[in-house]
């Protein structure tokens, strides 16, 4: 089996991904916050650079959520181009895990949700926090843990058979109906994370 092995920016992707939920909502915030600022007056610098200082962070959160968006289209469609040159394995059990993704938002999105998007050391903290998390997530499992991901597909925890062992791992799929004793093509895509 050919490892199909995920670079850096699909990594980065992953993560940019499992975060547009709460950049929608500071989006949303930052509009509301600042919606006296929300018309036309001109161009000139000043108009620009209060522009930027009342709407910057929304302007550069949607960047990312777009850049990440269209990066997981493309992770997702590179995926399943190679889907067919996986491994044949049978699935011994199987547990769905999609519900990590509602402790996701719960423990790691709701909490920002209430920051001040006009205050400077606010929005600082938050990217500190991302850019901590960014690591933690690049080091762990917590890739596949992502609610964008699963409105198109299913994470399992799943033991399958291989060689005549027992072996655990993560899988990514668009089967939403996994059962034990089926059969599954399954591409290595990281430590212990697969794509089928």
């Amino acid at each position: 089996m050919k490892k199909v092995k995920l670079n850096n920016i699909a990594i980065f992707v992953l993560f940019i991904t499992s975060y547009i939920p709460l950049f929608g909502l500071l989006i949303l915030r930052q509009i509301k916050q600042n919606i006296d600022y929300l018309n036309f007056g001109g161009i000139s610098q000043e108009s620009i650079f209060l522009a930027f200082r009342k709407f910057g962070l929304s302007g550069f959160l949607l960047l990312v959520a777009v850049f990440g968006y269209i990066g997981l289209k493309f992770l997702l469609t590179n995926l399943d181009t190679k889907k067919s040159n996986g491994e044949l394995v049978k699935i011994v059990d199987v547990e769905n895990k999609n519900n990590e993704s509602i402790s996701y938002i719960s423990t790691y999105i709701v909490p920002f949700i209430f920051q001040d998007t006009n205050n400077f050391f606010e929005i600082t903290s938050i990217f500190i926090i991302l850019i901590i998390i960014f690591f933690i997530y690049t080091k762990s499992n917590m890739i596949v843990i992502n609610p964008i991901l699963n409105i198109t597909h299913t994470l399992y925890q799943i033991d399958y058979n291989k060689k005549n062992q027992t072996k655990k791992a993560l899988l990514i799929t668009k089967e939403e109906d996994l059962e034990s004793g089926q059969e599954i093509k399954i591409n290595l895509i990281t430590k212990n994370i697969y794509y089928g």
